[in-house]
């Protein structure tokens, strides 16, 4: 993994002071620590249960720390797509998850000892379509029905906050924010710790083995296999899980985005970004960005399956799609480029619960899948994920309407990047 920006501008980087032993043992085994894995962790932490977290590389190095710092309310998956196949209410309840993610998110960031977190609110989806009154209407049934306040900007509107001819109205988000992940990511950490949780990083998870009402967990650990006993197991490994989680790698694939920022830009950043909110378009692998300190533009673009990537070529598409939609930002250097891998199921939506659904390992849960859209789905998932694990509900069930389908195997990875090559090239018709 290259460097990012995020980690040339990391501050107050968690430090570990637990070694783990040989035999160590606990309620509650997360694995993963990414942002779902985190937020597990300290809701079961504020409710007294002895949760340990094992990460493979550090806190954050996986897409919870590499994404585009963007947290809105809504999933991966249309909502108008999920209407289709669940009842009005099940829809409700995901929204109220989703949402439930950006409030407590903005909550953390707004905390003390999350200073660094930076966060700016307002995002704002800028639209390529002809079909302006539909974008209208559709704001309008979503507000109703989530009882929400996106505001519709014309294209008049529209321009006092970003300048491009390729845009023709927008939705305005007040709610919504952008933020420094990997800085996040961190002070959570932090804030784990400090309630006592147990958090081990350069731990790599190899296997399990259920024991009666005990699972034992093979660790491997500065060069040595240590095991972990607990009475639950959580898999929050986004779309870096391997092996390991068997029962669920044949039903998601690890999804690329990538990610550039440039070096900084004189005042003509400001005459096309007239505010500092967070900036997105429509196409299912669409544009999103906004302004970083020292007058930098972090542009995050297009989705990938397959294929490999070199500095040099993201750069210059980058580059090419910056000037592409803000012809007077000439010129624009590069500074930094990196990916991540997000996990996507084929309905775009995340596995929570149980690995083996009527299966008798019902201490194995899984928490990933958040691809496209987990700075508040993560979280927000998280808490209804605690809340079964705590005795509390069973309102995690929702996420079993979502059939588990097999991901293609060899040839799934084609398959998928054929499908984002149809929908660019219908978001292309669609605007033309």
């Amino acid at each position: 993994m290259n460097n990012t920006w995020y980690d040339d501008t990391l501050i107050n980087r968690f430090g570990p002071n637990e070694h783990l032993t040989n035999n160590y043992k606990c309620a509650v085994l997360i694995v993963g620590g990414g942002l779902a894995g985190l937020s597990l962790l300290y809701k079961l932490k504020k409710n007294n249960v002895d949760a340990v977290l094992i990460e493979e590389n550090h806190i954050g190095s996986g897409a919870s720390g590499r994404n585009g710092g963007f947290c809105l309310s809504g999933w991966a998956q249309d909502y108008d797509v999920l209407l289709k196949y669940l009842s009005k209410e099940e829809v409700v309840t995901l929204e109220k998850i989703a949402a439930s993610g950006v409030k407590w998110m903005k909550k953390k960031c707004l905390s003390k000892g999350y200073e660094h977190t930076n966060l700016q609110s307002g995002v704002l989806k800028c639209f390529l379509t002809n079909n302006i009154e539909k974008v209208k209407k559709h704001v309008i049934a979503q507000n109703k029905l989530f009882h929400q306040n996106e505001e519709f900007l014309n294209k008049e509107n529209l321009n006092k906050y970003v300048c491009s001819d390729k845009y023709t109205c927008g939705v305005f988000r007040q709610d919504s924010f952008q933020f420094h992940p990997l800085n996040f990511m961190h002070a959570l950490a932090k804030d784990c710790s400090k309630m006592g949780a147990s958090i081990f990083e350069n731990c790599k998870f190899v296997s399990y083995q259920m024991d009666g009402a005990k699972i034992n967990s093979s660790v491997f650990n500065e060069n040595e296999m240590v095991n972990i006993q607990s009475e639950k197991i959580v898999f929050a490994t986004g779309g870096y899980g391997g092996k390991e989680i068997k029962d669920l790698k044949s039903y998601w694939l690890p999804i690329k985005t990538f990610i550039g920022v440039t070096k900084p830009i004189g005042n003509e950043l400001q005459s096309v970004l007239k505010k500092p909110l967070g900036f997105s378009d429509n196409r299912r692998a669409g544009n999103y960005y906004r302004v970083l300190p020292e007058n930098r533009l972090s542009w995050g673009r297009g989705i990938s399956a397959v294929g490999k990537f070199t500095y040099s070529n993201l750069k210059r598409a980058i580059s090419k799609e910056i000037n592409y939609f803000f012809p007077e930002l000439r010129n624009v250097e590069i500074d930094y480029v990196w990916s991540g891998n997000m996990a996507y199921a084929s309905h775009y939506m995340p596995y929570v619960g149980s690995t083996k659904i009527g299966n008798e390992e019902k201490n194995v849960f899984t928490l990933m899948g958040f691809g496209g859209h987990g700075m508040n789905t993560a979280p927000g998932s998280a808490m209804v994920l605690a809340d079964f694990i705590l005795g509390k509900n069973n309102k995690y069930e929702v996420f079993n309407r979502f059939r588990r389908k097999w991901n293609g195997g060899l040839i799934g990875p084609y398959i998928a990047e054929m499908k984002y090559k149809y929908l660019q090239m219908k978001d292309y018709f669609d605007v033309a």
